[in-house]
């Protein structure tokens, strides 16, 4: 319910989006792209996307975790497709899938030096919109 960060839209806006979108896949990479790659990227139709909350039970009131499905979203191909082009980038030995990834260090020596995790808090919701999109 917190309407400085998540407001309900109209299906109208969506449409506008869907067009603006368009427009900027049609200049930006229709000239680049293969046929297929293109069509596979252009956005023909799209649905509002739908907001969900998943409870934190392991919190105390068991807050809920907001969750914004994407699926059928006017850019909602388009950011798979950039995700497989950066695929290569998530390679890196420097990244980590899960903490799972991390067995090796139980044996490692640190050498008086520590490793240290942070617990990110609402990433995303807190990041001012208008200061955001104004840079």
């Amino acid at each position: 319910n917190d309407r400085s960060k998540f407001v309900e839209v109209e299906k109208e806006e969506t449409l506008t989006y869907l067009s603006r979108f368009q427009s900027f896949i049609y200049r930006n990479f229709k000239s680049i792209l293969s046929e297929s790659e293109y069509k596979e990227i252009y956005p023909s139709a799209s649905s509002i996307p739908v907001m969900y909350g998943l409870p934190k039970i392991h919190k105390t009131g068991s807050p809920l975790r907001p969750i914004l499905s994407m699926v059928g979203c006017y850019n909602h191909a388009f950011a798979q497709w950039i995700g497989r082009q950066l695929s290569e980038l998530r390679q890196s030995k420097h990244m980590c899938k899960d903490s799972f990834s991390l067995e090796f260090l139980r044996d490692a020596k640190m050498n008086n030096k520590y490793l240290v995790s942070y617990d990110v808090v609402s990433l995303f919701t807190n990041i001012p919109l208008e200061e955001t999109i104004n840079l």
